[in-house]
């Protein structure tokens, strides 16, 4: 069986984030000022860890490794956007 979990996303430059393996990220957002993201995930799977890139619009984004882009957060109404890519193993 699966579950909906939900992982704060750490406002830094690159953000680690530990979530059970085959975690399927489904949404990105602002909850109480604060930046989540929510998953479905097997509760019994193996943590692992995941890492994201988080850039706030007109920053520079550092190309150094793959992106994928999962989603953007609006924060203070959205007069903050940040935008979280997760960083692709290498």
């Amino acid at each position: 069986m699966r579950e909906v979990w939900k992982f704060k996303i750490p406002m830094e430059a690159v953000a680690s984030i530990e979530v059970p393996e085959g975690a399927q990220i489904i949404h990105v957002d602002c909850q109480a000022r604060e930046a989540f993201l929510w998953a479905v995930v097997n509760p019994n799977a193996p943590l692992r860890t995941r890492c994201f890139r988080v850039a706030g619009t007109g920053r520079k984004i550092r190309d150094d490794h793959a992106l994928d882009h999962v989603g953007t957060v609006k924060i203070e109404g959205g007069q903050l956007m940040f935008h979280v890519f997760e960083i692709a193993p290498s």
